[in-house]
């Protein structure tokens, strides 16, 4: 008599009999919407998941609008991935404690209106305020979660999040209810020009219609290491939105130190003045990823943002 594994792979093999062999795909999948626009779409599906939609055409409309819808809740917690600017000038309050808890997404999802959420915000701020507001860059909206994903490079968090509306759950009675598992309301605005203030906190938000940052179109092709000194004490962000600060800067390296984590890298001076030469020959740095195939493996993260401080890449 035939054994229960052998029936059921029996079973299996009479079921597909007829049936075209299926061939893994060669690539990730495209639906025919590249044409329509990310952020519309994005904004149109998270509504109708229940997000409580934002956009704003620059950071000082965006701000403007935090200082006055702000003010109904009595405390936040605020993620250190969010820039100062961005963050509600209200008590801080621990997660459990805070109305309202602020993020800073990785990326947004136009084919689901979700958020992409790092796991260096701690899930706590996340899940337990009953509030939770998300600030994402326009330039950061992607038509589907392949995209978003493959921005991450080779240096994803150890964890992600995808909130695709408010927490709500119909598992009694299949009556629908929110709230239940996490926030009962989700707020995600959308800044067009974030990425550029982040770059530049200390710098004030461009006027309505003004032009973002604009970089040097001829890079300079020493690296001034007294302009690195200068960064010292100052906060900035890596390209996917990493806070952190310039701890010290010695003769030959500049020690930098993680706002979420508190861990410290150091970055030589001769790997940054490879990757400062390199730029101004010609070779394209446009992010962590080239900096470590080009110049150097060590933080890239990191590094790159010291020189786009610098605007040497």
């Amino acid at each position: 008599m035939p054994d229960a594994r052998s029936r059921i792979l029996r079973r299996l093999r009479r079921a597909l009999e007829g049936r075209w062999p299926l061939e893994a795909p060669t690539g990730p999948w495209r639906p025919a919407v590249e044409a329509a626009d990310a952020v519309e779409r994005f904004l149109a599906h998270a509504e109708a998941s229940g997000v409580e939609p934002q956009r704003f055409d620059s950071p000082a409309a965006a701000r403007t609008w935090l200082a006055d819808w702000a003010t109904e809740f009595a405390g936040a917690a605020v993620s250190p991935r969010v820039p100062p600017p961005f963050a509600p000038a209200l008590p801080t309050a621990p997660p459990e404690e805070a109305e309202l808890g602020v993020s800073r997404a990785l990326a947004a999802v136009a084919d689901t209106g979700s958020v992409l959420l790092s796991s260096t915000e701690g899930r706590r701020l996340q899940l337990l305020p009953p509030v939770h507001l998300v600030w994402v860059d326009e330039a950061e909206v992607v038509q589907h979660l392949g995209e978003a994903l493959g921005r991450l490079g080779d240096d994803p968090p150890s964890a992600l999040a995808l909130h695709s509306g408010p927490s709500k759950s119909a598992d009694i009675g299949q009556i629908m209810v929110q709230g239940v598992h996490g926030p009962g309301r989700l707020v995600v605005a959308v800044v067009r020009g974030l990425m550029e203030l982040e770059a530049r906190p200390d710098e004030p938000a461009p006027a309505p219609g003004a032009p973002a940052h604009t970089p040097k179109t001829a890079p300079p092709s020493d690296l001034d290491w007294a302009a690195v000194r200068a960064l010292a004490g100052r906060r900035l962000a890596t390209k996917r939105g990493d806070a952190f600060a310039v701890e010290k800067v010695t003769e030959n390296t500049a020690v930098v130190r993680v706002s979420s984590s508190g861990k410290a890298y150091t970055l030589r001076r001769r790997c940054l003045e490879k990757a400062v030469r390199l730029a101004a020959s010609g070779t394209p740095i446009p992010g962590p990823a080239a900096y470590r195939k080009h110049a150097c493996n060590e933080a890239p993260a990191y590094a790159w943002a010291v020189l786009r401080a610098l605007d040497l890449v």
